[in-house]
């Protein structure tokens, strides 16, 4: 068994952890690498005098800020690399609290963005807007690979169970970083085209906690945000981009309304709405929902974009008036699943899969975590190695699971060329890459199963099990269950 210690040093991502006063106690050695510098002489607050000095003051003003509020952590700014260039690096992070809820520092990663501020600002320059759009999808479609390596290989590690509580703690934080990071990628695409409104299985608590740090920059620092997330919530059914353009609005209008301060407040829970309350409220169906409560004490507003999208989901929209004249909003979303904490995964797999991925870690990653579930899996980088292992495979291969996206022949081609001679082979199309370039591959007509990166390794396994034909209504979740992006 890997020393499951390592792991930390072979993420492509600077990883980091503070005490409460913010100093750094823990670099993982892809530091090193970066500057040139042993870890020991970097940590506690010694790695700031590796910043840019036009960007020192500004960005340890908003670390302390930060650290000193407890909130998350998001910042830009330039460091020395070991070469003696300077780079552009994005760090992200999160509060840390230990198992009685006691806040212990804080944790995070932080990502080379160099060649993505280099070309944004040329392309901006030179007033192109459709190539700013293209580079945002190529840069989100790299990012979505490196997520979901993260994302695969964090899950993989919390599987271990030689891990001490500190370090899946830690774990945990870099998964929720990802997590974070996942949603800035969901932006980029939106920008590189919007795609169409598509209902899907979403984590909403986790979304509504990566987007507050965007709400907080719109709504500024007179208006008091509060939050009650259930982190337990189950997942719903609703198209994440809506969701956080109604969150971003709400923001906005907030910002707007209550120009001398006030308070905005979100809450995520569950609810059971029976006959009677559905035959009370007109447009609420009985059901299981997820809710979304959103509470301030601003005047109202324009909610028609949120409500179609609600309409479109099987949800509602609630809006009422408290008797102290604050605006109470209730975002009723349709549950999907049990909790996965109460359910434990019993089904293994046995079939033949064909794994054809062009990025390695993503590759690598989705092999270990199929044959962990007990799959025979056959791992290419192309389609022409995938054609030819295909080929001298002797027996049933059951499933294909192929980036959309591969050098020189993409994964329709491959699928049909794969068709000719294996006529019963199910397929399973991923991709991180923009709404455009999905569409063009025809990726969300009837009939297609796609799986959209980044992605969890338990959404990946319950994918599979879908394909192959098990009944995961009679199974629990698998031992790497978290949220489902």
């Amino acid at each position: 068994m890997t020393d499951p210690r390592l792991a930390p040093d072979r993420l492509p991502v600077l990883l980091w952890t503070t005490g409460p006063d913010g100093a750094c106690d823990y670099l993982n050695v892809r530091w090193t690498e970066f500057t040139g510098r042993q870890v020991a002489d970097m940590l506690g607050w010694k790695w700031g005098e590796l910043v840019h000095p036009e960007d020192r003051d500004r960005m340890m003003g908003e670390y302390t800020a930060s650290v000193a509020a407890r909130e998350p952590i998001r910042l830009e700014f330039r460091m020395l690399h070991q070469d003696g260039e300077y780079r552009w690096l994005l760090g992200t992070g999160e509060p840390i609290h230990d198992a009685e809820g006691r806040f212990v520092g804080f944790g995070g990663c932080v990502t080379d963005v160099t060649d993505r501020r280099a070309l944004e600002q040329r392309l901006a320059q030179e007033g192109r807007t459709a190539e700013i759009a293209q580079l945002a999808g190529g840069i989100a479609h790299d990012f979505n690979n490196l997520l979901t390596g993260i994302l695969g290989h964090v899950s993989l590690l919390l599987d271990e169970s030689s891990l001490s509580p500190e370090a899946r703690e830690d774990l945990d934080q870099i998964r929720r970083a990802a997590d974070r990071a996942a949603t800035l990628s969901r932006h980029l695409l939106a920008f590189s085209r919007r795609p169409p409104a598509l209902p899907r299985s979403l984590n909403l608590t986790q979304l509504v906690s990566a987007t507050t740090s965007a709400m907080r920059q719109v709504l500024g620092s007179a208006i008091e945000l509060s939050l009650e997330l259930d982190a337990g919530l189950e997942p719903v059914l609703a198209d994440a981009s809506q969701v956080e353009q109604f969150l971003i609005q709400l923001a906005a209008h907030g910002r707007k309304s209550m120009p001398r301060g006030g308070r905005l407040q979100l809450r995520t829970g569950r609810v059971e709405v029976d006959a009677s309350r559905s035959a009370e409220q007109p447009g609420l169906r009985a059901g299981s929902y997820g809710t979304l409560e959103v509470t301030h004490t601003g005047p109202g507003m324009d909610v028609s974009a949120i409500e179609g999208a609600a309409r479109q989901s099987g949800g509602h929209v609630d809006v009422r008036t408290a008797p102290n004249g604050e605006i109470a909003l209730t975002l009723f979303l349709p549950r999907l699943t049990a909790p996965a904490e109460m359910a434990k995964m019993t089904h293994e797999g046995s079939e033949t899969i064909l794994l054809v991925e062009d990025d390695l870690q993503v590759r690598e990653v989705g092999r270990r975590a199929l044959e962990r579930a007990g799959y025979t899996v056959i791992a290419t980088g192309d389609a022409e190695t995938a054609i030819a292992a295909a080929d001298r495979h002797p027996g049933h291969i059951h499933l294909l699971i192929t980036d959309v996206v591969l050098p020189r022949a993409n994964g329709r081609e491959l699928a049909a060329r794969l068709a000719i001679h294996r006529p019963a082979i199910k397929v399973l199309y991923v991709s991180g890459t923009s709404y455009g370039v999905i569409a063009r591959h025809r990726m969300l007509e009837p009939g297609i199963e796609f799986l959209e990166k980044p992605f969890e390794l338990d959404a990946l396994l319950r994918k599979v099990r879908q394909i192959l034909g098990v009944d995961l209504s009679a199974e629990d979740a698998t031992p790497w269950a978290r949220s489902l992006v």
